[in-house]
């Protein structure tokens, strides 16, 4: 049986739909309902999978996310990202006007949610014994999330230029293994996600947001880790947004767990790391965004 390839988005893994093709059968034995893959369809080569581990290496090959973002019509931006088991939807609405309010500067949101049966990280360290479904308010977690998120974007979109108008930020958590992946895990892909949906929504930034996600392990620090992957002498988590085109300026950094080596060499250490995570998935994001441009001209 032969296939006919169709890709979609190319990050680190093809992302491919796979589509039945019988080009030896006789003609009257073809059912011509089906979607027949092109004559000129060609199998893309794809590098063998590695026996190596796919999380928390130091040099940043194992990363790998999906993005895709202009996907509604009813929001000014919308963005996916998919990165292991973890999704993320972000939708921008605005910049809109406030009614009988007038200020010089746009008002900025950012809210978090995840959905009621997923199960949040930490939650009983940080949301209590009760996790409250169906509550008015966020949760404790979900208000560190926003506001780490928040703390990003307002120091990149000149809110001056919008003035008695609001920006609204949505962030629905669709998909997270509390497992594998950590509070700042999380925090880190929504950040570099809700970026790709303000440019999707048109508003003007000083930059693109992305951040980065390590772990200290001794005197290495593990990129993109899972939950586990430090040695038993403590976990230093650091998650940091940078601004590449402005001398990758740090706009949001937090920090989390205990290691016997804190200091200021280990923050070093950290910030390094995720500046060089982070420029990662600036290179991916970029090559997304030109991919876009091209094909609407």
């Amino acid at each position: 049986m032969l296939f006919a390839f169709t890709p979609y988005i190319i990050n680190s893994t093809p992302y491919i739909n796979l589509i039945p093709h019988f080009p030896h059968f006789p003609a009257m034995n073809v059912d011509r309902r089906r979607m027949l893959g092109p004559a000129s369809a060609a199998t893309p080569i794809v590098p063998a999978v590695s026996s190596a581990a796919q999380t928390g290496t130091s040099d940043g090959s194992h990363i790998k996310f999906f993005l895709k973002s202009g996907l509604s019509k009813n929001a000014s931006g919308l963005a996916f990202l998919e990165t292991g088991d973890t999704i993320v939807e972000v939708s921008v609405y605005g910049p809109r006007p406030i009614k009988g309010l007038y200020i010089e500067r746009a008002s900025l949101s950012v809210e978090c949610r995840f959905l009621p049966y997923i199960t949040q990280p930490n939650e009983v360290l940080y949301n209590g014994s009760s996790r409250s479904n169906g509550r008015a308010g966020l949760t404790g977690i979900e208000h560190r999330v926003s506001a780490f998120v928040e703390t990003a974007l307002l120091a990149t979109i000149p809110l001056e230029k919008y003035p008695k108008l609001t920006i609204d930020v949505f962030v629905n958590v669709l998909s997270f293994n509390a497992n594998t992946r950590s509070l700042l895990n999380l925090a880190a892909w929504t950040a570099t996600c809700t970026s790709l949906a303000m440019v999707d929504a048109g508003i003007e930034m000083r930059d693109l947001i992305t951040a980065g996600h390590v772990q200290l392990s001794g005197t290495t620090a593990l990129l993109d880790p899972t939950v586990g992957d430090a040695d038993d002498g403590g976990s230093l988590e650091c998650v940091a947004c940078f601004t590449t085109m402005h001398n990758n300026d740090v706009v949001a950094v937090w920090m989390d767990g205990s290691s016997d080596d804190a200091g200021l060499e280990a923050l070093t250490l950290q910030l390094e790391a995720c500046k060089n995570m982070s420029n990662l998935v600036r290179s991916n994001v970029n090559g997304y965004l030109l991919g876009l441009a091209d094909s609407k001209e």
